[in-house]
């Protein structure tokens, strides 16, 4: 297994032993973690809403066909389908066959709740009747309707594979067409809460085909928008529609991945963003824009070096408050952010999983003197050709 960061956090260690050697004053530490400011319970325990869609169909339908749980609350469908999509729906650029069957079941459902009547089922009264539901189903009579015998068989496989797999209840039509009886299915929409309005998710979306289509399209065919709706849904409520007012999903969206990877740490309190240690100063000289201005201070640390700062920015978020304190004493914090970008071959975000695991591994290691030095193993030699050797970037 190869570990593309090792020579970076090498650079930050070399970093850190140099800023062990400059004189040092002792500073307070603050009484409460200044990175990991939460939100109330009550802000956590109610989901924020601003619109909602309808999911057509069963929803214990949809539910089967997305991989999500039958017992998922209702605001949390949206988000757990932008991040099945995600995770789930893509390989190397294409769409998964988990996609292609996902879109179309959603377009067999809409063709099925126009068969439904004002109450949202789909009702047939017997034999004479049932040709269209039969058709859309994917099948067709074998044997003439209405005897002991009258059986379906496939006519068009993939739908009769959705059929199956959805839970269509197809024993219980075939059971009514044999004595032909009426038959009645529900299939009733449902409505379930999302983030913000949809129009404003499909205006953002890149995907090709988004004229006339909702937002639950959308998410069935665009990855950088499953990545923002589920980073998005990680937020409490204050800071979500901070970042929903400034920067906004334009300026966000292409920053998806970003935000997808390394986003979980930003909150924003009384109009600024928390930032590890309280070293506001500190952070509005990397990042080039002050805490106070949320919706710029996000945009700026999200785009600068293709993710790195974010990387930086989300692992010291992680340290507890001792250990921020130390981290962001006087220089240090721009120095180590500088040691640890100075390696970096390719962008932060490429892939799916984070790639700052080898630096949070590094300062959660370290040991630190009580004058607020850095703690030199005994017996480490950074500059020995082994230990150079061994982590030796190979990303």
């Amino acid at each position: 297994m190869k570990f593309p960061l090792r020579s970076l956090t090498a650079c930050a260690a070399v970093s850190l032993c140099f800023g062990a050697c400059l004189p040092n004053c002792a500073s307070a530490l603050p009484q409460e973690n200044s990175g990991k400011t939460a939100a109330s319970e009550d802000q956590l325990s109610q989901p924020w809403s601003a619109d909602s869609i309808l999911i057509p169909g069963p929803l214990r339908s949809f539910l089967r066909m997305a991989g999500i749980s039958q017992d998922v609350p209702p605001e949390d469908v949206v988000t757990t389908l932008a991040r099945n999509a995600s995770l789930y729906g893509y390989q190397r650029g294409k769409e998964t066959e988990f996609l292609v069957l996902l879109d179309r079941y959603l377009h067999m459902a809409r063709e099925l709740q126009s068969l439904s009547d004002a109450s949202g089922n789909v009702h047939i009264t017997g034999c004479d009747d049932a040709t269209r539901l039969i058709q859309v189903l994917g099948y067709k009579l074998e044997t003439a309707c209405g005897r002991k015998d009258t059986s379906l068989m496939t006519a068009d496989a993939e739908r009769a594979f959705l059929t199956i797999d959805s839970g269509f209840p197809l024993s219980s039509l075939e059971a009514a067409l044999q004595k032909n009886e009426p038959f009645s299915y529900t299939m009733s929409p449902t409505r379930v809460p999302i983030l913000y309005k949809q129009k404003e998710w499909v205006a953002v979306s890149t995907w090709e085909k988004k004229s006339g289509g909702d937002l639950l399209d959308a998410l069935l065919h665009d990855q950088n928008l499953d990545r923002l709706y589920g980073a998005l849904a990680r937020y409490d409520q204050e800071t979500r529609a901070d970042l929903g007012r400034s920067p906004g999903l334009k300026r966000m969206m292409p920053l998806a991945a970003a935000f997808d990877l390394f986003g979980g740490a930003i909150s924003i309190r009384s109009g600024r963003v928390v930032v590890p240690a309280g070293n506001q100063k500190g952070w509005e000289e990397l990042v080039e824009a002050s805490p106070r201005s949320p919706g710029e201070f996000v945009a700026h640390l999200f785009s600068r070096d293709n993710g790195w700062l974010a990387a930086y920015f989300d692992v010291l978020s992680r340290l507890n408050q001792t250990q921020q304190a130390h981290v962001a004493e006087g220089t240090r914090l721009t120095r180590l952010y500088n040691a640890y970008r100075s390696t970096a071959s390719r962008a932060a975000t490429v892939g799916v999983f984070p790639r700052n695991a080898g630096l949070l591994m590094l300062l959660t290691s370290i040991k630190w003197e009580e004058n607020g030095d850095l703690q030199i193993q005994v017996g480490l030699d950074l500059g020995n050709k082994s230990s150079r050797r061994g982590l030796k970037q190979e990303g």
